[in-house]
C-alpha cells in the first residue's frame, strides 16, 4: 500500500486505535499528526485502514469520521461473535476476517470499529499485533475470576486507605470497632515494626502518608488502637533496632551453649585459672569483655589484660556471625540494652562471668618502675575471673590505703595507668573528656545521674585497653598479619589537653581534631600519642573488634589468616557506616530521654548555662549539670562563655527542640 500525504489513516496505537493525518511519508515509517496536534512517526504496518485524502482542513474532519466509526462500533456485540466463532477458540483471526464474519464485508469503518471494540473490551478475544485470539469458556471464565478478585483487591484497598486516613490522628479515643478487613494492617505492623518484615500493608501506610516516617505512622496505628505491648519501646521501634533476635538464631545460641564446653578446642590455651584475675564495671554489666591481674617481681611489674574470646563460639560466615555483622555494635540505650549476640553468647557463654572458666585472648605486659615497656606477649589462654568490681568500689579502695592484696594491686595499676597516660600525653596525646550522664528509664520512671568518666576506675581500665588495643596493633604488623588500623591526622592548629571542662574550651578543641579513619597501612593515632592503633578490646561488643581478633588468633593457632587485606576493609567499612548510624541513634535516644525528663521536671525553673556558640542571631548555650544544648530566645548578645542564668521554656522529645530564656 502507498501513502502519500494528507492521507487520514487510522493504526494501531499501544492500546487504542488512532485517527492521524499523514505529513509526510518516510518509506517504512509515517509521519502523522492526530486530532490533538501531536505529531509522531509510526510503522506502515500498524495502519489498518485509509479514509483518502482530505480536501478541506483535514484536522476538522477528524472528529466527523471519529462519529461515523463510534456509531458504527455501538451495534457491534461482541458477545454474539465470540459465541459464533467460540468452535475456532484458540485460532489467531485477522479484523478483515472477523468483520466479515459480523458485518458480511470488511469496508474501513467496520474494520475501525471493530477494532476498537476489541481493544476496548479484552475478555474474549486477545490482541496478538493486529490479529486477534479467540478465548475458549474457560479461558475466559478464568480471566473473570482474576478480574473479579483485582476488583475486590482494589475496593478492599480503597476501604483501608479510608479507615487509615480515618484513624490515624485520632487522639481522643481508639476506633470503637476495628473492621476485619484493618485486622491485617494492624498485624502487619506489628511484625514491621518488631520484626522488619515488609508487606504490601507498609506500602499502602507509605502511600496514604506519604511525607511521614512510614515507621511512625505505623507506631501511632498500634498506639492508637491500642495494639502496642507496654514494655515496647518506642524510640527502638521509630528506628528500626529490633532488641530480639529470631527463633533460628536464639535456637543456634542455645545449641553452642548446651555443647559440653570440656571437648571445645580453647581448653587447649595456656591455662591462668590458677590467676588472681578481676574485671571492673558497671554492676548492671553483663557483657563482661575485659579483666585484669597484677604482679610485681621487685622492681619488674606485669600486668595482665585478657580479653573475651567470642571467636571460638562463633566462626566467620556462620548464622550468628552474619546477625552480629548487621547489628555491629551493642547499643545501651536509657530504656533497653540491643546486644550483638543473643544472650546466650554475649552476656553467658563468652562473657567473663565471675567463677566461670573462659577462654581469652591474653596479653601479658612486662613493665619498669618508669612506666616503660621491657616485654609483652598475646597467647590465647583459659581463666577464671575470682572477683568482679564495680567502679564505684575500686574508687572507694582507692580513697584509702591499701588494707588486702586486691587493694594494693588497685594502686599499683592506678600509679601505672597514670605513667602510661603522662607518656602518651608528652608524645603528643590529647585528652579532651567530656562528663557522661547515666540515664535509665524503668517502667517510666526516668532517673538521670552523672557518670565519672575521668574516675580513678576508668583510668584504670581506659588506659589497660589503650595499651592492649596498641600491642595487638604491633603483634600484627610484626607478624605481617592483615588488619584494620585506626588512624586519625594531626591537627592543623594548636590543640592542647583539657584538665577539667569547660564547655567552650571542649568546643573550640574539639572542633580542630581531625576524625579517625580506618587504614590497612600503620600510621599514627595523633589523639591517643601513639605510632599505630587497632581496637581488638570490645569483640562481644563491637563486630569490628571480633574481626581484628580472628585475624591474630589464627596467628597465635598457626591457621590460616581468615580475612585477606581487600575482605577486611570491605567488611569493615561496611561494619563501620552501621556503627556510626548506631552510635548516632545512642546519642539520640539519650538526648530524646533527657529532654522528657527535663520537660517533667526542670521547666520554667532557673538553671545555669554557657554559651558556646554564636551564629547571626542565634545563641546557643548549654546547660550545667545536664551537658545539653538548646537556643536562647533573648535579643541581648551575650559573649562566647559568658554565663547565663536561663529557663526552659521548651523540651520536646519528638522534635529533639530545647529552647530557654533568661531567667
Amino acid at each position: 500500500m502507498t501513502f502519500i500525504e494528507n492521507t487520514l489513516i487510522d493504526y494501531f496505537g499501544s492500546n487504542e486505535m488512532c485517527l492521524a493525518l499523514i505529513l509526510k511519508n518516510h518509506g517504512e515509517r509515517l509521519q502523522v499528526q492526530g486530532a490533538d496536534g501531536k505529531v509522531s512517526r509510526i510503522n506502515q504496518k500498524l495502519v489498518l485502514a485509509e479514509y483518502g485524502k482530505l480536501e478541506k482542513d483535514p484536522l476538522q474532519q477528524l472528529p466527523e469520521i471519529l462519529l461515523a466509526i463510534q456509531e458504527k462500533q455501538a451495534e457491534i456485540d461482541l458477545p454474539l461473535l465470540w459465541e459464533e466463532l467460540l468452535p475456532k477458540a484458540g485460532a489467531k483471526l485477522d479484523l478483515c476476517e472477523l468483520s466479515k464474519c459480523y458485518f458480511g464485508n470488511a469496508n474501513k469503518h467496520e474494520l475501525s470499529a471493530l477494532a476498537r471494540a476489541l481493544l476496548e473490551d479484552s475478555l474474549l478475544f486477545q490482541r496478538q499485533g493486529q490479529q486477534f485470539i479467540l478465548r475458549s469458556r474457560e479461558e475466559v471464565a478464568e480471566l473473570e475470576e482474576l478480574r473479579r478478585q483485582r476488583a475486590e483487591r482494589a475496593a478492599r484497598k480503597e476501604r483501608q486507605k479510608l479507615w487509615l486516613q480515618q484513624t490515624i490522628g485520632r487522639a481522643d479515643a481508639p476506633p470503637e470497632t476495628i473492621p476485619e478487613e484493618a485486622e491485617i494492617l494492624l498485624q502487619h505492623c506489628h511484625e514491621y515494626l518488631f520484626n522488619g518484615f515488609n508487606s504490601d500493608s507498609i506500602n499502602l501506610l507509605n502511600e496514604v502518608f506519604p511525607k511521614r516516617p512510614v515507621r511512625h505512622s505505623a507506631l501511632d496505628l498500634l498506639k492508637i488502637c491500642r495494639r502496642l505491648p507496654q514494655n515496647a519501646d518506642e524510640f527502638l521501634l521509630a528506628n528500626g533496632i529490633h532488641a530480639g533476635f529470631s527463633a533460628e538464631v536464639t535456637r543456634k545460641a542455645e545449641e553452642i551453649a548446651a555443647q559440653d564446653q570440656s571437648r571445645a578446642a580453647w581448653q587447649q590455651g595456656l591455662d591462668l585459672s590458677d590467676k588472681f584475675i578481676f574485671s571492673i564495671d558497671d554492676p548492671e554489666t553483663e557483657e563482661i569483655d575485659d579483666a585484669l591481674s597484677f604482679r610485681r617481681e621487685g622492681n619488674r611489674r606485669f600486668v595482665g589484660i585478657h580479653l573475651a574470646a567470642p571467636i571460638n563460639f562463633v566462626q566467620k560466615g556462620d548464622l550468628l556471625d552474619e546477625v552480629a555483622a548487621e547489628r555491629p555494635l551493642s547499643l545501651y540505650l536509657p530504656s533497653s540494652t540491643v546486644t550483638m549476640f543473643p544472650p546466650q553468647i554475649s552476656c553467658a557463654l563468652a562473657s567473663l562471668q565471675e567463677g566461670c572458666l573462659r577462654p581469652t585472648l591474653s596479653f601479658e605486659v612486662e613493665l619498669n618502675e618508669q612506666g616503660e615497656i621491657l616485654d609483652w606477649s598475646l597467647q590465647a589462654a583459659k581463666l577464671k575471673v575470682n572477683k568482679r568490681l564495680s567502679f564505684d568500689q575500686v574508687d572507694l579502695a582507692l580513697q584509702n590505703p591499701p588494707q588486702d592484696q586486691l587493694s594494693e594491686t588497685l594502686h599499683e595499676l592506678l600509679a601505672l595507668a597514670n605513667q602510661l597516660c603522662q607518656k602518651r600525653e608528652e608524645d603528643g596525646a590529647v585528652s579532651l573528656n567530656r562528663p557522661e550522664l547515666k540515664i535509665r528509664v524503668r517502667d517510666g520512671e526516668i532517673c538521670v545521674s552523672e557518670e565519672n568518666q575521668e574516675s580513678d576506675s576508668h583510668q584504670i581500665v581506659r588506659e589497660c585497653m589503650v595499651l592492649a588495643n596498641y600491642l595487638a596493633a604491633k603483634y600484627a604488623l610484626r607478624n605481617e598479619i592483615p588488619i584494620i588500623y585506626r588512624v586519625q591526622d594531626p591537627s592543623s592548629e594548636p590543640v592542647r589537653s583539657l584538665k577539667g571542662y569547660d564547655p567552650l574550651e571542649f568546643e573550640l578543641m574539639v572542633r580542630k581534631m581531625k576524625r579517625t579513619r580506618l587504614s590497612t597501612y600503620p600510621q599514627p593515632h595523633f589523639g591517643l600519642g601513639l605510632d599505630l592503633y587497632t581496637q581488638v578490646s570490645a569483640p562481644i561488643r563491637r563486630y569490628a573488634d571480633l574481626v581484628i581478633q580472628r585475624q591474630l588468633a589464627a596467628k597465635l593457632q598457626n591457621e590460616k589468616i581468615p580475612y585477606t587485606q581487600e575482605e577486611l576493609f570491605a567488611v569493615l567499612d561496611n561494619v563501620e557506616k552501621t556503627a556510626m548510624r548506631n552510635r548516632g541513634l545512642e546519642r539520640e535516644a539519650k538526648r530524646h530521654w533527657l529532654l522528657e525528663y527535663l520537660r517533667r521536671e526542670y521547666m520554667q525553673k532557673e538553671i545555669e548555662a554557657t554559651v558556646v556558640r554564636q551564629e547571626g542571631s542565634l545563641v546557643l548555650a548549654e546547660l550545667d549539670r545536664f551537658y545539653e544544648r538548646g537556643v536562647v530566645m533573648t535579643r541581648e548578645r551575650p559573649q562566647l562563655g559568658e554565663r547565663l542564668k536561663v529557663r526552659i521554656i521548651e523540651a520536646n522529645p519528638q522534635t529533639g527542640r530545647l529552647g530557654m530564656e533568661m531567667a
